[in-house]
């Protein structure tokens, strides 16, 4: 054994000797996993020192040392990434130490091979009727490497390993949740991709495992088939764990899209450790270099993207890993990562050359020429319908044709606008909203009032992205702002300031390395539920650098979308503009419903020729031959401004004659299918018991459930405002008097 304070020198050799190179560096941890040196290798030597300390209650661990990434490992779980090799400490009879020797396939893991990821992050974008694939910018990239099953196999409990063979050679979709159960709160990756650590709700988790199964392509259905023709079965039946986990090695690739469905496994058999952060540039596109250790194998890669929302880095894609990897990456090839959160923008326009206010959406997804602007009275179910200051916008999850304006709006709202790359000038500085209404919400004339600034005095910012590099020379994106007002001059309040094209300009001139901000601005901001439900005029004015109001502003200035491709912009209409004289606007302006009321849902009793039968609330209803049962139900919006659904499902019975009769769907203003519609909005429709029970007619009875759904149609431009939606649910069964 070593003295105290003595040096331990020891030989490191190779078994077969490299083709090249490898630096080594050495780690010699506590038995407990106390880091205590981490020296490197010179010329076959390794010098450690020893005070005090039994050889025998030490662990020595020798890793290849050209990934720089080794610098900041302090931990046996850090260091496990760079496989390294264990030694063991063994005394010769001279008291120094046996001379350590690498074997030949663990050397052979230890060389690095360059590998470029490169790829895009887009999301489709529905403007009107224009949908289109845009590249997201400025996005942060999280990448990943998923580590091969091999390196920690040894470490899976034996209960889920002798789980396998029923999952592979005999599966029973869904397949159960074992007890105890994974321990989702151990779960520890190094980053983790995955969502916080929380167990899967157990709806949302059946739901997948329901489904897997049809997801199986035959391709990967074959590769399995004749694999398990071979010994394989054999091994897999064994019950040996050992044997289970040799063949799961040898054949995870195969086996991996069955586990894919299977969540309860995934904390067990994959791991995935961040190897690189980057940013996509104006076209969404990214790109880095990963050095791995070339064992035969290309790298496994995983994704993850944040986004800044309201200047906070926030996660809009991160799927879970086992469906969402790409294995065998071929290094260069081009990745793309759709992202379908909401809250992502379409930013990262091109700058517009000239004098030009080009008014693009309300929200994020409404444009401007998609919103009625003059009296269009429509008959919808029999109803008059004046579809004045509506949109037509498709919003996430809430198609609606084009054409069709019957969307009001409500909730929060923003003015979308681009402004010229002329722009400010001294003879055209500020902006400023004003509003006034003009009808009533059931359209009758409102009352005379005086334009008035839609800003309220609020604070507006406009935010702007920028290089910095750290210590490490690594290349980050940092956010900062720049406040637009409001400011008074000339006696006019509310003024904000047209931002430039580059927030590097006057009057920003932001000093950070190479700022950028989007080329679409918010121009205000309100909340829309402060105003009574109406017809509204919004119109946008301009001033100069002096705060006076400008009255003969070229009207060609004043651009709006295209209305079938959005872009490029066009001359705003006459519908659009407020004329000073021929040739020339003193503003730009808009009429827009604006609309925050809940809808109202009701389903009531069964009734039998015209009277309430059941006794109580449990939903018998007893009927006489050839009897009237009338079915009622209440869909409601206070301006008609909602959809509904109702469905009549009879026990599980398939029946579409019955389903087709009883089910109605359409707007709330008037009658639907065999449904007629009261001043109340009541919708009632009696049936005989034979269109009721259907294939159920022999037995005279039968069991239905009743579920009614309402859907506002108000939207924020980006959204539909489905807190204002109501439903209701019902049951009652038929049986002969």
């Amino acid at each position: 054994m070593a003295k105290s304070n003595e040096k331990m020198q020891l030989q490191v050799n190779f078994e077969k000797a490299p083709c090249q190179e490898i630096p080594l560096v050495g780690f010699l941890f506590s038995r407990g996993g106390r880091l205590l040196e981490k020296v490197p290798v010179q010329k076959g030597q390794l010098e450690l020192k020893t005070p005090d300390k039994n050889p025998r209650e030490l662990r020595l661990l020798i890793a290849p040392a050209a990934d720089g990434r080794i610098d900041a490992v302090t931990t046996l779980a850090a260091l496990e990434k760079f496989k390294p090799y264990e030694a063991s400490l063994v005394a010769n009879p001279r008291g120094g130490w046996l001379a350590l020797t690498i074997p030949d396939f663990v050397a052979s893991f230890w060389r690095l091979r360059m590998c470029r990821i490169r790829g895009r992050v887009i999301k489709q974008f529905n403007i009107g009727d224009l949908t289109q694939d845009r590249g997201i910018c400025n996005a942060r990239v999280h990448v990943c490497e998923v580590d091969r099953v091999r390196w920690w196999i040894d470490r899976i409990p034996d209960w889920v390993i002798l789980k396998i063979p029923e999952i592979i050679v005999e599966p029973q979709w869904p397949i159960p949740v074992p007890e105890p159960g994974p321990d989702w709160s151990a779960v520890a990756l190094n980053p983790q991709p995955l969502p916080p650590a929380e167990k899967p709700a157990f709806g949302a988790v059946s739901e997948l495992r329901r489904d897997w199964s049809s997801r199986i392509t035959l391709a990967q259905s074959e590769r399995l088939a004749a694999v398990l023709d071979s010994n394989v079965s054999q091994r897999l039946l064994s019950g040996n764990a050992q044997a289970i986990r040799g063949v799961l090695v040898e054949q995870f690739p195969v086996f991996h899209p069955y586990f894919c469905g299977i969540p309860w496994l995934w904390p067990y058999f994959y791991r995935c450790d961040e190897i690189a952060l980057t940013y996509t540039d104006l076209n969404g596109g990214f790109e880095t270099q990963y050095w791995y250790w070339d064992d035969g194998d290309q790298p496994d890669i995983y994704l993850w993207v944040e986004y800044l929302i309201d200047g906070v880095w926030t996660t809009v894609y991160k799927p879970a890993i086992p469906c969402h990897t790409y294995w065998n990456y071929a290094c260069g090839s081009s990745l793309t990562v759709r992202i379908t959160d909401p809250r992502v923008r379409w930013e990262c326009n091109d700058v517009v050359d000239g004098d030009i206010v080009w008014i693009k959406t309300i929200g994020s997804s409404a444009s401007v020429v998609h919103i009625q602007q003059t009296d269009l009275n429509v008959p919808v179910q029999g109803k008059n319908f004046n579809r004045i200051g509506l949109s037509d916008v498709s919003v996430w999850a809430s198609p609606n044709p084009v054409g069709e304006f019957r969307r009001p709006f409500g909730g929060g709202l923003s003015f979308v606008v681009q402004f010229g790359s002329g722009l400010p000038s001294n003879g055209m500085y500020y902006y400023r909203w004003n509003y006034r209404k003009l009808r009533n919400a059931d359209l009758s004339p409102a009352a005379p009032m005086l334009p008035a600034s839609l800003h309220g005095g609020q604070a507006l910012y406009k935010s702007y992205t920028y290089e910095f590099f750290d210590a490490a020379l690594h290349k980050h994106i940092g956010v900062n702002s720049f406040k637009l007002g409001p400011v008074t001059k000339n006696g006019h309040d509310d003024l904000f300031v047209i931002p430039p094209a580059y927030p590097s300009a006057a009057p920003v001139s932001a000093p950070e390395l190479n700022p950028l901000w989007d080329q679409n601005t918010v121009t205000v901001s309100f909340d829309s539920a402060k105003f009574a439900d109406g017809l509204y005029e919004f119109t946008l004015e301009l001033f100069d650098v002096n705060g006076n109001k400008l009255t003969a502003i070229p009207r060609h200035l004043f651009q709006v979308p295209d209305y079938a491709s959005f872009a490029p912009s066009l001359d705003a209409l006459d519908a659009y503009v407020q004329l000073s004289a021929p040739g020339s606007a003193s503003a730009y302006r808009m009429n827009a419903r604006i609309d925050n009321q809940r809808c109202e849902a009701q389903i009531y009793q069964i009734k039998v020729n015209g009277s309430e039968v059941a006794s109580n609330c449990c939903g018998f209803v007893p009927y006489p031959p050839n009897a009237n049962i009338e079915v009622a139900f209440r869909a409601y919006h206070p301006h008609n401004f909602a959809t509904f659904d109702f469905v009549v499902q009879k026990g599980t019975c398939d029946d579409p004659v019955q389903s087709a009769l009883t089910h109605a769907a359409g707007l709330v203003i008037g009658d639907v299918g065999v449904y007629g519609r009261d001043a109340s909005s009541i919708y009632r429709h009696g049936f005989t018991p034979a269109q009721l029970l259907g294939i159920c007619s022999t037995e005279g009875k039968a069991a239905f459930a009743e579920q009614l759904g309402v859907s506002v149609l108000t939207t924020d431009g980006s959204y539909r405002l489905y807190p204002l939606d109501a439903s209701a649910l019902a049951a009652f069964a038929l049986e002969p008097v």
